[in-house]
């Protein structure tokens, strides 16, 4: 039967664990109760002070605990939580730095270890610190680094004791405890304040977005042009901006509806597949000035309008294309301007062109030669191709010591036009220098902003008249000589009493009685229309200069007779007006001759402008003629093709062999006969038309050119060497015809046994280079680009001749083409103001130049 011990020590044991289990369930409750806190989301400044008021009333040493927070930076110990520690101490280590020896928690945090420092007084990692923590009746610190999860340390938990003191392996494991929920409750802070900050991102971030689109939608809605957003392959409106609706009708109800339902009348005109291209391939499609046709009050009547547009893509987060978004831009009344321009340039030229007074077009302060014609040329001696392009000044040098370049700059700076009379021009004709007459207006030309841009030149040459009335006046002053000694036309005005007297031709004129009379009477004899001017310049003679001239008419018996009277004043010595003495002349014969000779100009002039209007006619039908062969005779082409190869392919087994050669033939020709139509419509369409000129990137033209022969390059194992081209100022499809035909020759005049080597270079021509050639504009920089290759090469003697319309020099059967193509590429030089030479070696190669000014000037 066992006994109860009941010992000293027994007892003793009993009680020590008795206290164990009451401190266990002290520390086991306070850790609940701290995690119900971290659970509920009590603030961290609690939650430690009541960590450190767990470790504090579970003491029976009278220890005071201390939680240290770590700074943002990692080097620094803040204070966290300590209650009953001075607060003078708290204050003092508030922001210590850590170190290997900075008391017991700089220590712990640096070294991320437990630090215990029994006695204060003596160890040595608080010899910096003893003092204060001794005047404060800390003799012992226990601490213990704070380290998360992933290593960083947090802070530090410490306990400290008012006297020295070790601990042992229960107060070890107690540390350990609550330095674990430490760590917990400092970590769950720190992970609700991220995920609160995370979650105040996200929020901005959608507010941002959801703002983003309320301004993106404004600005579409707002936008100055036409916007649209379709959705899925049935193109739905999603969106259409006032502008839009406006364009397509303002009263349609479009939103929700796939396009083809909202839109029906685009069936026919492309529109459909242009949308399904850009969706199924996620590229997007540029359009000009493109015509559409639009039942916008939809009536049925459909109205034609002309659009910039772009197709542009929406693609989804997966790469995916959910929708095309549309930008364009209503053109039709820009489109509509230009084409009413160009009709009226047009006429305008026609105007010029068949007028037959001299007329020239000079344009920008510098006076660059636009417009002439034939009248002018001949006027000047110059020709058409010595002129256009280059300024007035360079082609009428001959006028430098002449008044006429100022007078042109004073029109353009003040736009006012000029007008001069019977004026003396001295021009170089026939090598020499010749003295002739004109009658010429400069007027300025103005831009729609009223702007001036340009000078007008008209004139009529009058030299013979001016001869004619030089050789007259002679014969009037010999005769007036005559008549003067006779004393017939002359006469004096006494400017004090208003008397006049004259001689007996002049009182037969007037119908006098005597040969005086006072100066009122006459002037009533006068016409009544010119009474007054001839008043008013007797009276500025009086008092102006002191000459007189006027012209006026006399009416007598029924006749009007034209006279001319010029007079002097001669005043006394205090200036006052005396008398005025003079002569008057008949001159009705010679204004009848400038009436006659008015009606010759007018006459002439309506019959040139009948020549002009036929010869427009004979235009019109060779364009129609071009249109007709080169469209109309395209059809008869195809159907001969098509039957042709329907008859190869399902009635071959039923002819001869011969017979089959034969269709062969026949497809053969008809599709010769195609392209030789097809490249005469592009010979004829250069020039024809205005162009717009525009900064061409000459190396990416030759790039696709490259890619366009890519199949044809592969097969005969070719080469090309594309140096640096540069930009030139052209029409970039006309860029691409020249370099298309010029690559395509050299690839095709290749030599069989060697792999074709194409070589593309250019460089700036100097100044001398450029005058070498009369055609080029030395104001404007030129650059030569040189096509070389190693084909079969040519005759140098047939270098002119491969640039002639349907010139060849080799058989068809050796080389196919259709004697187009360099003709073709000379046509597109020539209109930009080029030149085009050709160099070959039989065996050896050719290499063609091609001169082009780098700036268009018009």
């Amino acid at each position: 039967m066992d006994t109860l011990d009941n010992t000293p020590a027994s007892a003793q044991a009993d009680a020590t664990t008795r206290r164990l289990y009451e401190r266990l369930e002290t520390l086991m409750a306070g850790q609940g109760e701290v995690l119900e806190m971290i659970s509920t989301g009590a603030p961290l400044g609690i939650i430690l002070n009541r960590i450190v008021a767990w470790v504090q009333v579970q003491s029976t040493d009278g220890a005071l605990a201390s939680v240290l927070l770590m700074d943002d930076e990692g080097q620094h110990l803040l204070h966290g939580a300590a209650p009953d520690l001075p607060a003078e101490y708290n204050t003092a280590i508030h922001g210590i730095k850590i170190g290997p020896d900075v008391g017991s928690c700089g220590t712990a945090a640096y070294r991320k270890l437990t630090t215990i420092v029994e006695d204060i007084a003596t160890d040595p990692l608080w010899k910096d610190y003893k003092d204060l923590a001794l005047a404060h009746g800390l003799h012992a610190c226990w601490s213990s680094p704070l380290v998360g999860r992933t290593g960083k340390v947090l802070g530090t938990f410490a306990i400290y004791y008012r006297t020295p003191k070790s601990p042992v392996a229960d107060d070890l494991h107690i540390l350990k405890l609550v330095t674990r929920t430490a760590v917990l409750a400092i970590e769950h802070q720190q992970a609700e304040e991220e995920r609160e900050q995370a979650r105040k991102a996200e929020q901005v971030a959608l507010e941002g977005v959801k703002e983003e689109r309320r301004r993106l939608y404004q600005l579409f809605m707002n936008a100055p042009a036409m916007i649209a957003v379709l959705r899925g392959p049935d193109h739905v409106f999603e969106l259409a901006n006032p502008y839009y609706m406006k364009a397509v009708g303002a009263d349609r109800k479009i939103i929700g509806k796939p396009i083809m339902e909202a839109l029906p009348e685009l069936a026919s005109q492309g529109i459909f597949e242009l949308l399904s291209s850009v969706y199924c391939t996620g590229t997007a499609h540029h359009g000009n000035e493109l015509q559409i046709s639009l039942d916008r009050n939809d009536d049925g009547k459909l109205e034609d309008c002309y659009f910039d547009f772009v197709y542009e893509p929406l693609v989804n987060d997966n790469g995916e294309v959910e929708g095309i978004f549309v930008h364009a831009v209503d053109v039709t009344e820009v489109v509509l301007a230009r084409k009413r321009a160009e009709e009226s340039e047009k006429q305008f030229r026609s105007f010029i062109y068949a007028s037959p007074s001299p007329i020239g077009v000079y344009v920008g302060r510098e006076m660059r030669i636009q417009t002439v014609n034939d009248a002018i040329l001949e006027a000047w001696d110059r020709t058409r191709e010595e002129v256009l392009g280059k300024t007035y000044y360079e082609v009428l040098h001959e006028l430098a010591d002449q008044p006429f370049f100022k007078i042109l700059d004073d029109v353009y700076t003040s736009g006012i036009p000029y007008h001069a009379t019977e004026d003396r021009v001295d021009l170089i004709r026939n090598g020499k220098r010749t003295t002739t007459y004109y009658n010429f207006t400069f007027s300025p030309l103005r831009d729609e902003n009223g702007n001036v841009y340009g000078v007008m030149n008209t004139a009529t040459e009058v030299t013979d008249l001016v001869r004619a009335r030089q050789q007259l006046a002679e014969a009037e002053e010999s005769l007036r000589g005559a008549l003067e000694v006779a004393g017939m036309v002359t006469w004096r005005l006494d400017l004090k009493n208003g008397t006049m007297v004259f001689s007996a031709r002049l009182k037969d004129w007037f119908g006098l009685s005597g040969n005086s009379a006072p100066i009122s009477s006459l002037i009533n004899l006068i016409h009544p229309d010119d009474r007054t001017r001839v008043s008013a310049a007797i009276e500025l003679a009086k008092n102006g200069d002191g000459h007189y001239e006027s012209q006026y008419r006399v009416v007598r018996n029924g006749k009007i007779k034209m006279l001319h009277s010029k007079g002097r004043v001669y005043k006394d010595e205090a200036g006052e007006p005396q008398y005025m003495t003079g002569t008057t002349r008949d001159v009705t014969i010679e204004k009848l001759m400038q009436e006659e000779l008015e009606a010759l100009v007018e006459n002439r002039t309506l019959e040139l402008k009948k020549a002009n209007t036929d010869l427009q006619t004979v235009n019109d039908n060779l364009q129609q003629f071009v249109y007709v062969a080169s469209h109309d005779l395209q059809e008869p082409l195809r159907k001969i093709n098509i039957f042709t190869d329907i008859i190869l392919k399902k009635h071959k087994a039923n002819l001869a062999v011969e017979g089959q050669g034969y269709f062969t033939k026949i497809s053969d020709a008809a599709q010769r006969m195609s392209g030789l139509l097809n490249d005469l419509l592009e010979f004829s369409r250069v020039g024809a038309r205005k162009e717009i000129f525009f900064p061409t990137d000459l190396n990416r033209t030759i790039s696709k050119i490259v890619v366009d022969y890519e199949v044809l390059i592969k097969h005969k194992n070719a080469s090309i060497i594309t140096d640096h081209i540069g930009m030139v100022d052209a029409v970039p499809i006309q860029m691409n015809q020249l370099f298309f035909n010029l690559v395509g020759n050299a690839l095709k005049y290749s030599n069989a046994a060697t792999s074709p080597l194409i070589h593309i270079s250019s460089r700036m021509l100097p100044k001398h280079e450029i005058l070498k050639y009369d055609r080029l504009n030395p104001k404007v920089d030129h650059c030569e680009i040189v096509v070389t290759d190693n084909g079969i090469g040519f005759e140098q003697e047939y270098a002119e001749q491969i640039f002639v319309i349907f010139q060849r020099l080799h058989r068809r059967e050796q080389f196919e083409g259709t004697g187009i193509g360099l003709a073709l590429c000379k046509k597109i030089v020539d209109f930009h103001n080029g030149i085009i030479f050709a160099k070959g070696n039989p065996g050896s190669g050719a290499s063609f130049h091609i001169i082009l000014p780098v700036k268009h000037v018009d």
